[in-house]
Order: structure tokens, then C-alpha cells, then sequence
């Protein structure tokens, strides 16, 4: 494994060396799973630590008062809230079952004293990420999951997740309130939220910038081998500022999601753009920042899966797949934005891995966030990594991008046969005509790259993504 490959946006071909490549891992990405039919590979709704938005709620400046069913006036102006029973309380009035519900900032909360509970968040412009503490009845006195819905400005469905509710009490029986964050692939404009007894505080929304997307939350799902036919991902963090990212190394569940061959114990390397190692790890508990990785919401299902939490300077990032004992099988290799509203950004996505057939092709997933329609060329390199020591490349790929349900939205074999001049013109035309490319305008959402070669050939090959604009 003598060589990588380097992303560049010239008419050069990127690859340098095997160490100063940023291959793509990511996202959040939620798994495609099954060629035949793609689902959407990357998931609308991902969960991000606390964050502080471009708008904020403490409650501190209602008075304490029942408010009922009337639909109040929040976030600054930029939000309005409705319920059941709503009120404003403080400490030691609102009682969950054994305990009585904390603020999480101040004293003042807000809670809905029904069972059920049915509340609705409606913004006046879309927002891309949402926060807050939230307490409700607790599970072990038979409280339901707490359910949130999510509603693009069409009235259609986002995404769905729900959490219970389990705190520790304290001498005091106090029962704090637990954060969930969420950041949107498609920007929300409503949200509603069903459970018993539910409480929150500490609300944070970041507003979606308007006419402008990016690139985030990004993964890779292949057959992991050894030698120069292990993983290898990588990205490159753009803007200003640090960019908190979770990296991951999925393998032994992926068997829950039909995969028969899955890597059985994946081990983590992620290096800088000078091929130094930065952070590695086998197995996530033994992280040294586990309960950092807990707490994100992401930590892998399976302790023999691999994950390192970080926050990185802007430049680029390399990450590497490889099996224990030189183990070999399908990974999925991931990196997930936990700051979607910092100034930096993830972009310009790739990854390198052997191409085999059947459920052991080469998948790419990727979620467009925003408001805006991202410009992008999406390119599959075969052939001509035999120039930078890959002695067994894919000779002939081809190239499917389907969208968020599954739908086949492009195809190519080779780059020539369509959109030869918008690909030239972008400067990042393929420098072999039997590779493939593909120039699209997407809006928000997932997006899914399959890697096949063509008549079932197999060999190494590269996936990338640019953005363009």
C-alpha cells in the first residue's frame, strides 16, 4: 500500500501518494444495504451534541403561568409553539412520576401537563438544525417513547425519531432533562412532538442559510481486503474555524442488515494531509473519549466497531479501513458532521476499495444540506490508478446515482459518451475515456453512487465527489 491519492480541483489528476490522500468516510449516513433496490443511503435526519443556534430559548422571560392550548410566540419571533396543557413552570412544580422536572439553564422551563401529549413547533423560515433538553414521563413508570416528526415547507415528511426517558433520581428527586439534537439533509419548517407529560428546555434552531448547501455526511460501503485493497477514505474540511467530525468503522452488525460477509473486527486509523497518524482505535469502548462518542449519539451497535471522535482543523483527512489480523469482509466506513451550524464545512468526498459484484459492488452515499441546489460531478477512477502502483484496478466501471428513494436519476460507463462538455469544463474530466463521471445540480436530500464493473469485472477503483459550487 505504496500509494494514495490526493484530492485536488485542477485538471491534474489528484492521486499522489497512498499518504497524502483524503478518502472519503462519513456519513451519516445512513446504509444502503441492498443494490438491487437502493433505499436512501444517507439518513434526512442525523443527531448532533448541543449546539448553540442562530436562535435560542431559556423560557426565562415568560412568567410562570398556565398557558393552555393558546400558541405562543418563541425563538425570538422566528417560532411559534402550541400544545395540549402548555405551561410555564419552575422548580418543584411539575412532577414526573418521582421526581420533579429541572430546568436545564435557569429556573423556568416549559412543560405540556397532558397524557397524552401533542405539541407543535412551526417556524416562519426553515431551519437545518434544532436542539433541546427534554424531560417526560420516565420509562420505568410505563412513560412511552417520546415520538418528533419533521416537516419540510411542503407539508411533507423529513424524518421521524423518538428516545425515552430514563433519569436517576437524586436525594433532592430531581430529574434533570436530557439533550437531543437533530440536524435536517432537507431544512424543517415543523416539527410536532407526541409523548406523556413532556417537558424541554434550553431550545436551540440554527435557520437555514438561504439559497446556499453543502456537502455532509458522507459514506462508504465496500469489500475490505489486505495490502492495497484495504478501505481507504477521504475528505477535506473547508472554511474557517475546527470542525467536530465522529468518524466510524462499521462491520459485525452490518450481518443485521442482510450482509453475509461482513468484516468481523475493523480497526481505525485517521492521518492528516502529511500521512501522519492522528488517532486510531480497534474497539470504541476502549476510546479514551467514549463517553464523548456516547453522548454524540452515534456510537456503533457492535463493540468490535471502530469510531474516533475529533475536532479537526480545516485541510485534509485521510481514514483507513482495515481488518484485525488481517481479517477481511464488507465495512462501511462513515464521517459524521456534530457542528453542522461551524463555519467549516466537509467537501469534496472520496474513497478507494475493490470492487467485486453482487452485494460486494462499491457504494457511496452522500446528503446534500441547505436550502439551495448543490452543483456537483460525482467521478469513478479505474484504470488509470495503474499509473500510481495499483496493480489490479477496475478496467472498465461504471456509474449509477440514484436519489433519496432509490430512483435511478443518471448512468454512465464512459465520461465521453455523455456530458463530455460540462465535464470538461469543470476541469476534473477523467484522464482515462473508459472511467465514468457524471455532472448533476441536486437539491437537499440523499444521494447514492453505485461502483459496478462493467460485465462483472472486478478491481480497485476510486469514487469521488466535488462540489462546484
Amino acid at each position: 500500500m505504496n500509494q494514495l491519492f490526493q484530492l485536488r480541483k485542477t485538471r491534474i489528476p489528484f492521486m499522489t501518494s497512498l499518504r497524502a490522500a483524503m478518502l472519503c468516510l462519513s456519513g451519516v449516513l445512513a446504509l444502503l444495504f441492498f443494490v438491487k433496490a437502493p433505499p436512501a443511503y444517507a439518513q434526512q435526519v442525523t443527531l448532533v451534541p448541543p449546539f448553540v443556534g442562530t436562535n435560542s430559548e431559556t423560557w426565562e422571560e415568560f412568567p410562570i403561568e398556565k398557558l393552555g392550548s393558546r400558541v405562543i410566540s418563541i425563538l425570538g419571533g422566528t417560532a411559534t409553539i402550541s400544545g395540549t396543557l402548555l405551561e410555564i413552570d419552575g422548580p418543584n412544580m411539575f412532577l414526573e412520576c418521582y421526581g420533579y422536572a429541572a430546568a436545564s439553564d435557569g429556573v423556568r422551563f416549559m412543560g405540556d401537563n397532558a397524557r397524552p401529549t401533542s405539541i407543535t413547533i412551526s417556524f416562519s423560515q426553515p431551519v437545518s438544525a434544532f436542539g433541546a433538553y427534554w424531560g417526560a414521563l420516565p420509562f420505568s413508570c410505563q412513560g412511552p417513547p417520546t415520538e418528533l416528526s419533521f416537516y419540510n415547507a411542503s407539508g411533507n415528511l423529513v424524518g421521524t425519531t423518538s428516545f425515552d426517558y430514563s433519569p436517576p433520581m437524586n436525594h433532592n428527586h430531581i430529574l434533570n432533562m436530557d439533550w437531543h439534537g437533530y440536524a435536517f439533509a432537507t431544512p424543517v419548517k415543523t416539527i410536532t412532538i407526541l409523548g406523556d407529560w413532556v417537558v424541554t428546555d434550553g431550545m436551540q434552531v440554527t435557520v437555514a442559510s438561504s439559497g446556499t448547501s453543502s456537502i455532509s455526511n458522507i459514506s462508504t460501503r465496500a469489500f475490505v481486503q489486505t495490502g492495497d485493497n484495504v478501505m481507504i477514505g477521504g475528505f477535506i474540511i473547508t472554511g474557517s474555524g475546527q470542525k467536530s467530525v465522529i468518524v466510524r468503522a462499521i462491520g459485525p452488525s452490518l450481518v443485521q442488515h442482510g450482509i453475509t460477509n461482513p468484516m468481523q473486527n475493523p480497526t481505525l486509523e485517521l492521518h492528516d494531509h502529511t500521512g501522519a497518524v492522528i488517532a486510531s482505535n480497534d474497539n470504541w469502548m476502549d476510546a479514551p473519549n467514549r463517553q464523548e462518542i456516547i453522548d454524540s449519539g452515534l456510537a456503533p451497535s457492535n463493540n468490535f466497531e471502530s469510531a474516533i471522535l475529533m475536532s479537526l482543523n480545516p485541510g485534509n483527512y485521510t481514514a483507513i479501513v482495515r481488518g484485525v489480523n488481517n481479517g477481511t469482509g464488507i465495512a462501511l466506513v462513515e464521517a459524521y458532521d456534530l457542528d453542522p451550524t461551524a463555519s467549516s464545512k466537509l467537501g469534496n468526498i472520496s474513497t478507494r476499495a475493490q470492487v467485486q459484484t453482487g452485494n460486494n459492488v462499491m457504494i457511496g452515499g452522500i446528503i446534500i444540506t441547505g436550502a439551495g441546489q448543490k452543483n456537483v460531478i460525482v467521478r469513478v477512477i479505474g484504470p488509470s490508478l495503474a499509473q500510481h502502483g495499483i496493480a489490479n484496478p477496475l478496467l472498465d466501471p461504471t456509474l449509477e446515482l440514484h436519489n433519496g428513494i432509490g430512483a435511478l436519476i443518471a448512468f454512465n460507463d464512459n465520461w465521453k459518451d455523455t456530458q463530455q462538455a460540462q465535464i470538461q469544463a469543470t476541469g476534473l474530466a477523467p484522464t482515462n475515456d473508459k472511467e465514468s463521471a457524471i455532472v448533476r445540480t441536486l437539491a437537499p436530500g440523499n444521494y447514492t453512487a453505485i461502483v459496478r464493473g462493467k460485465n462483472n469485472t472486478i478491481g480497485v477503483a476510486l469514487v469521488e465527489v466535488y462540489g462546484l459550487n
